[in-house]
């Protein structure tokens, strides 16, 4: 070896199938020199690009009201968030609700690059041209739903969409990639977390990556005990390890830019310091049939909604120890965890409505 060479770091570079019993003989020993080690660490503004993927929710607090509440679960990881369908003359309205969340099915259904190769061209293409790719682009979505639908033998995707909006709005963290996309091929396992987001905590440089998990039942104690099931699970090395793989072989589609991609995936290298720094969260969403619906539906219109908080926040505080006994249960009793309940008059409604909207008949 020249001397030249012996001035070269060697640098392991990890394959993106780390956890699989090929890890050891899949590690590809790479020089790097102490210059590309260097600017390999040069700091990203990952706040701002991360910031830069976000989009401006404040029209849903029409549609989507938000529960002030003071009630903590015994578990110490759990944030409790209650959120509910706005009301008109005393009657909530899921109808619109469900106009309202269907405006987003392609930037939740359809990776950042390929909404941004038709946004891209807005002031350069004539407008009906313009409004023409938009039309393929929501006709596109809507199959996926609709494709996932058939592929994973689930009905949930309304849920999904509803967490998404919830984890962008209400947490502030951008959906990193697509799950949805992926759901469809055929060669590309997915079963998995039902949304990927993430953040970056400036004060203490830390990386929140969620992982999301929708459940709609009818009734609210199963809803709680199949959340708390698949956040197990999903929290296992092995599964958790794929989740990271997807994001690391899908991160060409997140909308980053090169210097950003790089900053962010060190957070995934287990031979990064920033590795370390990494904190994984689980939100949930949980739906749920409520009766407190038909209660207030007699109440004079103007008291309707504030009634209804009042019933909805008693059914948290009866709900709040059944859940920390099911996470307990799981073994997630300090595991950090967003949950956010939606009551409806009706889940199978709901899930009916949605699916109408976006034109897949059962």
């Amino acid at each position: 070896m020249g001397t030249g060479d012996e001035k070269q770091i060697k640098k392991l570079l990890i394959s993106s199938n780390f956890s699989s019993r090929w890890s050891v003989a899949t590690c590809i020993l790479q020089p790097m020199s102490e210059g590309a080690i260097l600017d390999a660490k040069e700091s990203a503004d990952l706040k701002l690009a991360f910031a830069a993927l976000s989009k401006d929710y404040g029209s849903l607090a029409a549609r989507i009201r938000i529960l002030t509440h003071t009630i903590v679960c015994p578990s110490t990881g759990v944030t409790l968030r209650l959120h509910f369908p706005s009301f008109r003359q005393s009657k909530p309205t899921v109808s619109e609700l469900v106009d309202a969340i269907s405006v987003y099915l392609v930037h939740f259904a359809l990776p950042r690059s390929e909404v941004e190769g038709v946004t891209s061209v807005y002031h350069s293409i004539e407008a009906v041209e313009f409004m023409k790719r938009c039309s393929i682009l929501e006709s596109r979505a809507r199959a996926l739903f609709i494709k996932a639908n058939q592929t994973t033998n689930r009905n949930g995707e309304a849920g999904e969409l509803l967490l998404y909006l919830l984890t962008e709005w209400i947490l502030g963290a951008p959906q990193l990639i697509a799950k949805m996309a992926l759901k469809t091929n055929p060669n590309m396992p997915v079963h998995g977390a039902d949304g990927v987001h993430v953040l970056y905590r400036e004060n203490d440089k830390k990386l929140l990556l969620y992982w999301g998990e929708s459940k709609l039942y009818a009734d609210v104690g199963d809803a709680i005990a199949a959340a708390a099931k698949s956040i197990s699970e999903a929290l296992k090395p092995e599964k958790l390890q794929h989740e990271i793989n997807l994001v690391q072989q899908n991160i060409d589609f997140s909308g980053l830019k090169p210097e950003d991609k790089e900053a962010l995936l060190r957070y995934l290298n287990p031979f990064e310091e920033s590795y370390n720094e990494r904190h994984d969260i689980t939100t949930c969403l949980v739906g749920f049939d409520f009766d407190g619906f038909a209660e207030v539906a007699k109440v004079n219109a103007d008291k309707a909604e504030a009634q209804f908080k009042s019933l909805a926040e008693a059914e948290l505080a009866k709900v709040a120890p059944a859940l920390a006994k099911a996470l307990t249960d799981a073994g997630l009793e300090t595991q950090p965890i967003e949950i956010f309940f939606f009551p409806v008059p009706s889940v199978g409604d709901f899930r009916d409505l949605f699916q109408k909207k976006i034109g897949w008949k059962s």
